[in-house]
């Protein structure tokens, strides 16, 4: 596998109503796209959503990175963006969603719809590709205390290791991540905003296109992954989280991968529940 360490980075900043309508114009007629945000406290009580990120997928479409700039901008400036987000016509891609769903319902009474979590069929490929249990255990190593982990391992059979975007970026396509200190997401609803947070932006849409891509033609789009993915996006639609251990502790929630699902958004009855 060839080191991948150039990507396609060029963007539309999408802060004026003309610019915002020729993005509208392209992506209104995408039937999928690669979607993400980016805020302070993303999807948690007191956050602030900063930007929305959108790229099609289309094979017939010309790959195009469009940044919405979300700061300032008054609801209805916005509705052909959210419109995209909540049809049922348009698939939106994501990795790890439910930050996104949480703010989206939460602040701003956006019901996202139609997603693909490639999060969850990175946890998939690893039986595709034939992992055995002792490296299952081994990454669960990384947010399990080792010795909590093998003493009590009865507990832990159906627990998996959440990867982010960029360590499956880097386990499945060789991305090579930048070098430097971890990224500060404290800064998102400064402006002017910062060279490195919009180049932040647009290559977490590109990563998505590009795992989404290589999943599909690696077999790891399962067909019941649609469901699973409503019913992870949505964990929070009940009660907005605090930040936290809740939100950040890496783990897969149970219930997500290994319940049967009926497709869906989660509601009360679901037992899904984070470990």
């Amino acid at each position: 596998m060839i080191a991948m360490t150039g990507l396609d980075l060029e963007y539309t900043f999408c802060n004026t109503a003309s610019s915002v309508n020729a993005a509208l114009d392209i992506l209104q007629n995408c039937s999928i796209v690669a979607f993400d945000c980016e805020g302070r406290k993303l999807g948690s009580v007191g956050g602030k959503l900063s930007l929305i990120s959108l790229r099609p997928l289309h094979p017939s479409t010309n790959a195009q990175n469009f940044i919405f700039e979300v700061l300032g901008r008054k609801r209805k400036s916005l509705l052909g963006v959210y419109t995209i987000l909540e049809s049922e016509d348009i698939q939106k891609v994501v990795f790890d969603g439910r930050k996104d769903y949480s703010c989206l319902i939460h602040d701003r009474r956006i019901r996202l719809r139609n997603v693909l979590d490639l999060q969850l069929a990175d946890i998939k490929s690893r039986y595709i590709r034939g992992e055995r249990d002792a490296a299952r255990l081994k990454r669960l190593e990384d947010c399990v205390e080792r010795r909590e982990l093998y003493k009590n391992l009865h507990l832990y059979t159906s627990v998996h290791k959440l990867s982010g975007l960029k360590g499956s970026a880097k386990e499945h396509i060789a991305y090579v991540p930048p070098r430097g200190p971890r990224f500060d997401h404290s800064h998102w609803t400064e402006r002017p905003l910062p060279a490195e947070y919009m180049a932040h932006a647009v290559e977490d849409v590109v990563l998505i296109h590009q795992l989404y891509d290589h999943f599909q033609i690696s077999g790891y789009l399962y067909p019941q992954l649609e469901h699973d993915s409503m019913r992870y996006v949505s964990i929070w639609k009940n009660r907005q989280p605090v930040e936290g251990a809740s939100t950040d502790h890496g783990i897969l929630p149970l219930g997500i991968l290994d319940c049967v699902a009926t497709g869906g958004e989660l509601d009360g009855d679901d037992e899904v529940q984070p470990v």
